[in-house]
């Protein structure tokens, strides 16, 4: 054993030895990084993952108990946000909690109901300071739950009930401060949240009687936002919508251009107007069936038909007495003369269409459009009239097209204000990013990456020359290592002497290759 293990070591020494100075370091220095990268990996994953013992932001005083009970048990911890929160490791966080829990710790985490459970020899005073005492906690959590809020400090004043029904009662009032993570700004969302979590939570509490600042003093003031907010978001839509017309107009002329003149010698700028204005209007619409002869269906018809003829009062009476007395009118003879009465009477009832119609209009109408068309001539030219012209017209359909859909018809003159090509030479540049602006967590795993491909790729470069050096040295040691030998002289024959050569050659190179390869090389040199 101990013979064997002898004889790997000189060969891992004579194999070391042949190594250059310059390879012993690199192969030294990859090793050690190796080594510590596995070191590192090894250290980073045997650190304990830690999980904090409770959601909820704990006093000074509850921590100091828990950190005290820990460090009796020999227990890790963490004591986290200012102050208000510790971990322990995951593996031990169950027990921990149970353990502390049967201790009564921690003691104010909640508030003890069991004090409401016997209130036998307890004034109503007392009873009423330990109401508000259990509203200022649950209130102090519930804001605790918004985010944003690190922790908060309630103070309510509840209104004495009164015995008289003509005095007018009191309301609540409450004074609030929120202590905000750093880092963060409440918005006013947030802010409207909390006015009405505490005013819902308190009874007679209305939103002025209440008062809310920040830990700097800086009070949060509710204010109505939903109008500012509503516009907002309206003007953010606008201009999303503004934005991707223009963009699909932009795309499709450059796609035209781009495919005529080339990708690169085409850039197309386009700005519209839009009118966004919302219409809703009701009609109330009546039309004939029948709309040539303007009528309607004929739904009823009665037709009546009166006639008289002979002496006396004709129907109605005489005309000028009686009833129908006019002065001054001659009135005709009493005893009647000959009279003729006729009265016709047509009634014909039509139905018609009645429409009621509740239109509303698109918003999204474009009023003005300008498209501006840079076009870089070929080199050492310029663009002729027809390719200009072919451009413009090109630009005068777009504008016409989009334009009359919205009722908007231009003449040629106005059309040729909307649009412009500038043949010119392009010169800018496109603006790079900056690299630095880069995460820097991405620039070290980017780093460590391209470290390791270099180390990689150094690795295979060493190798391969290592290689190419011991196939140099081992044809330099055949070559001094060969002795003088005799060269057995190749017969030939009269007839057919090519095959013979070729035969024996092939018989020599099968049974002695090494021969064979210094009587190739004596031939090249004799050559």
């Amino acid at each position: 054993m101990n013979e064997r293990i002898a004889l790997y070591r000189e060969k891992l020494s004579a194999k070391w030895s042949q190594f250059s100075k310059k390879q012993k370091w690199m192969i030294v220095g990859i090793s050690f990084f190796l080594l510590a990268s596995l070191g590192l990996y090894i250290f980073i994953a045997s650190q304990p993952v830690y999980k904090p013992l409770y959601n909820q932001q704990l006093s000074e005083k509850e921590i100091g108990a828990i950190k005290q009970e820990l460090e009796s048990k020999q227990i890790p911890y963490k004591i986290t946000g200012g102050g208000t929160g510790i971990e322990v490791p995951e593996k031990m966080a169950q027990d921990v909690i149970v353990d502390l829990a049967a201790q009564g710790i921690p003691s104010q985490a909640g508030f003890n109901t069991e004090l409401f459970s016997s209130t036998l020899g307890m004034t109503d005073r007392q009873f009423d300071v330990m109401k508000k005492e259990a509203l200022q906690q649950e209130l102090r959590k519930l804001l605790e739950r918004v985010k944003g809020v690190r922790s908060a400090q309630v103070m309510v004043t509840l209104p004495q009930e009164s015995l008289w029904v003509t005095q007018t009662a009191d309301t609540a009032t409450a004074s609030v401060i929120v202590d905000v993570e750093p880092g963060m700004t409440l918005d006013q969302k947030q802010i409207n949240s909390l006015y009405l979590l505490v005013s819902r939570s308190v009874p007679k509490l209305p939103m002025e009687a209440i008062a809310i600042m920040d830990q700097y003093s800086n009070p949060l003031e509710r204010t109505d936002g939903n109008e500012n907010e509503t516009s907002l978001s309206s003007f953010k839509q606008q201009e999303e919508i503004r934005a991707e017309v223009e963009k699909k107009i932009q795309q499709n002329l450059y796609n035209l251009l781009g495919t005529i003149m080339g990708r690169d010698k085409v850039i197309v700028h386009t700005f519209i107007k839009m009118n966004f204005d919302k219409e809703n209007r009701v009609e109330n619409l009546v039309e004939a069936p029948d709309k040539e002869n303007n009528e309607g269906l004929i739904i009823s018809s009665q037709r009546l038909s009166k006639a008289f003829s002979g002496q006396g009062n004709p129907p109605g009476g005489i005309a000028g007495t009686g009833d129908n007395a006019v002065p001054s009118y001659p009135g005709n003879n009493p005893q009647g003369t000959n009279s003729q009465y006729e009265e016709l009477n047509d009634t014909i009832n039509r139905e018609v269409n009645r429409i009621t119609r509740n239109v509303v209009m698109s918003p999204y109408k474009i009023e003005d459009m300008t498209i501006n068309v840079g076009v870089e001539p070929p080199a050492g030219g310029q663009l002729d009239d027809a390719t200009i012209e072919s451009i413009k017209q090109v630009l005068r359909n777009v504008v016409r097209v989009t334009l009359s859909n919205n009722g908007i018809e231009l003449t040629q003159e106005e059309l040729d204000q909307h649009i412009s090509v500038l043949p010119r030479e392009f010169s800018g540049k496109v603006n790079v990013a900056d690299s630095t602006s880069l995460d820097p967590a991405l620039l070290w795993t980017v780093g460590g990456i391209a470290a390791l491909a270099l180390a990689a790729v150094a690795f295979l470069l060493y190798r391969r020359r290592r290689q190419s050096q011991m196939m140099k040295e081992e044809d330099s040691e055949l070559l001094a290592d060969t002795q003088p030998m005799e060269i057995p002289d190749l017969m030939y024959q009269e007839d057919n002497d090519q095959v013979v050569v070729r035969k024996q050659l092939e018989k020599l190179a099968r049974s002695k290759p090494d021969e064979f390869v210094v009587l190739l090389r004596t031939w090249l040199a004799e050559d």
